[in-house]
């Protein structure tokens, strides 16, 4: 196939001759592609997998110049990306397409333990959770993912040990399932003396796969990226103690940590709640007027969640018949009625009237 672009003449392979996409330019290189479409058509051309090769088309299609001159070109992309989507679809469909995994979502956030061979991640699951991993003094033990439940105080978050982050041996579906969770656990061994360059190309690697950990709120940044809130959790502080202020110092700027012994027990309640203010959820009781406030059973909401939204969540109905709810907490509320867009705090309880 010959296309002109801007009196250029441009051959491109036809979709279905090679994995490689190499136009043969005539002349000089138009100015109009830009450097970032260069970079993912050459990531193209290195890929050795039918993923690697439709993530690089995606973002092809994405910085191309979007112009009349630059059309075929898009189409074209868009059949390569078309025909490997549907040959991943059948390889799906047969049974043929490698192993996967899913996990079920269970209580009021899910958190994805994330880190290098050996950190510990399998201990802390076991010993936050009811889980039973299995744990060795090997790395690389960890080959699917195993979810348990951690309590804290009246609610239950999820926790999922996931094989380590390595460059070698990493499978796809791990770098899925981070994207999934709510929040990342990124769990490094502070036994060990390079436990900082450790943890360094771990977030390297998961920022490869376009996941960013950040102390901010998770959220999907563009069509590829996305940003978990993390916290980073130093394990085996037992056999080097002077290395959780150390933890501490290197996480300053990036996302909270914490420092804990699953041998001992040190700080694992501090984990815990550690954990828990990751996870990103703000607990709210209700009250019935005239009865104290229900607090068996908390209603788990997205942190920065308004009033408004606590009501859809516990009736879709109510909004339409709300006259006004009286909310305790919050440092400033004690049986007022708040605005509807007031954000809800953690332990806030409120009070609905209806018409």
């Amino acid at each position: 196939m010959v296309v002109n672009y801007t009196g250029l003449k441009v051959r491109m392979l036809e979709p279905n001759s090679s994995d490689h996409y190499n136009p043969r330019w005539e002349k000089t290189m138009p100015a109009n592609l830009n450097p970032e479409f260069i970079a993912a058509r050459d990531r193209f051309n290195r890929a050795k997998t039918d993923d690697e090769r439709l993530d690089a088309l995606q973002e092809m299609l994405a910085t191309i110049p979007k112009h009349k001159g630059t059309e075929k070109m898009q189409a074209d992309i868009k059949r390569r990306i078309a025909k490997l989507k549907e040959k991943a679809e059948g390889r799906r469909r047969s049974g043929k397409g490698g192993v996967t995994y899913h996990v079920d979502r269970g209580g009021a956030a899910q958190v994805a333990l994330v880190g290098p061979p050996n950190a510990g991640k399998s201990s802390l699951l076991a010993a936050l959770t009811n889980a039973t991993p299995l744990i060795t003094s090997y790395p690389m033990a960890t080959f699917q993912p195993l979810p348990g439940m951690m309590e804290f105080e009246d609610i239950q978050i999820q926790l999922v040990d996931l094989p380590p982050i390595t460059r070698e041996f990493t499978e796809g579906w791990v770098y899925g399932l981070i994207r999934l969770a709510d929040a990342v656990a990124l769990c490094v061994d502070l036994s060990s003396a390079q436990w900082k360059e450790e943890a360094e190309e771990a977030m390297a690697l998961l920022a490869e796969r376009h996941i960013r950990v950040t102390a901010g709120a998770s959220r999907q940044v563009d069509w590829r990226t996305v940003e978990r809130r993390a916290l980073a959790i130093g394990l085996k502080v037992d056999l080097a103690p002077a290395r959780a202020s150390e933890l501490r110092e290197w996480a300053v700027g990036r996302f909270p940590a914490a420092a804990a012994s699953t041998v001992t027990g040190e700080g694992l309640e501090d984990v815990r709640r550690a954990i828990f203010r990751v996870a990103g959820v703000v607990r709210v009781y209700t009250k019935k007027p005239g009865q104290p406030p229900d607090l068996s059973k908390p209603y788990t909401i997205r942190e920065g969640a308004t009033v408004l939204d606590v009501v859809d969540q516990i009736h879709k109905g109510f909004a339409n018949r709300l006259r006004y709810v009286r909310l305790w907490g919050s440092g400033r509320f004690d049986g007022q009625h708040a605005p509807l867009d007031h954000v809800v705090q953690d332990k806030d309880i409120v009070e609905i009237h209806l018409t």
